[in-house]
């Protein structure tokens, strides 16, 4: 297993993470320092850890040991001289508000718009003034390409288009980081690019993100390191062009090897 140093300075820490599920072991002893501003490939298997990492992160899962901690808070839970605390409901929930995360599946309300779907959590959440949140959410569906979209709702959308808003949706909670689960997985082909090149335009805003993706292509060009994972742990990571063109661990080459059939 390898893992990289802890960094003074990191954002986003998780020391020694580990999750259970029953007699499964999703996480075995994951490390990772994570700076601001950076942008981290998450590639693997299925099954290799990739979605319990960010759901850990995001507090949708609780870990069974370990520390997560964002800025100066630790996630999830605290760490006390009696143990290991799990956070309240309340915190768990304030927490989770300010790490933005964009599923596989969109996870749209059906019976909202594009521009109520961006606008329900500042308005409902965070209790922001209703014509500051709008101008805001038309301002985001802008800024993803849909702005005269935002009295659709999300059937009369493509996939692109509702990953996209989805997209909105997460920044319009002005998070702190940004998690992406496979979230051109679900979609046809033609409609990848548009997604990615939103992911693209949020990272370079100087967004901190974490990008669990099957696209090798913009693994390269859109992260500054890609992490392999396999069987819940860090096997390999450093800057994405070394990992992605010169892996050194057999088992990324032979992974890289059999996405592109060589």
């Amino acid at each position: 297993m390898v893992t990289m140093p802890a960094h003074p300075q990191a954002f986003l820490q998780l020391r020694d993470v580990v999750k259970h599920y029953g007699a499964y072991v999703a996480l075995k002893g994951v490390s990772l320092s994570v700076n601001q501003g950076e942008a981290i490939a998450l590639i693997g298997p299925s099954g290799s850890g990739k979605s319990t990492l960010l759901r850990c992160i995001n507090t949708l899962e609780t870990i069974t040991s370990g520390t997560i901690t964002v800025g100066d808070e630790e996630i999830g839970a605290e760490t006390t001289s009696g143990g290991r605390r799990i956070h309240s409901a309340k915190i768990l929930a304030r927490q989770r508000e300010d790490v933005g995360m964009v599923f596989q599946s969109f996870n749209l309300f059906p019976h909202m718009t594009a521009l109520e779907n961006v606008t329900a959590g500042p308005r409902l959440v965070r209790r922001h003034d209703a014509a500051a949140v709008r101008e805001r959410g038309m301002d985001l569906l802008n800024r993803v390409g849909l702005g005269d979209k935002s009295g659709s709702f999300p059937r009369q959308l493509s996939g692109g288009q509702q990953q996209r808003v989805a997209i909105a949706r997460a920044l319009a909670m002005e998070p702190k980081i940004m998690l992406f689960d496979e979230p051109t997985s679900a979609l046809d082909p033609e409609t990848v690019q548009e997604v990615l090149n939103v992911i693209r335009e949020v990272r370079d805003s100087g967004m901190t993100m974490l990008i669990a993706t099957h696209e090798m292509d913009f693994a390269r060009h859109a992260s500054d390191r890609t992490i392999f994972m396999e069987a819940g742990q860090i096997v390999e990571q450093g800057p994405s062009s070394k990992v992605l063109f010169s892996p050194e661990t057999e088992r990324c080459q032979r992974f890289l090897a059999g996405l592109t059939g060589h």
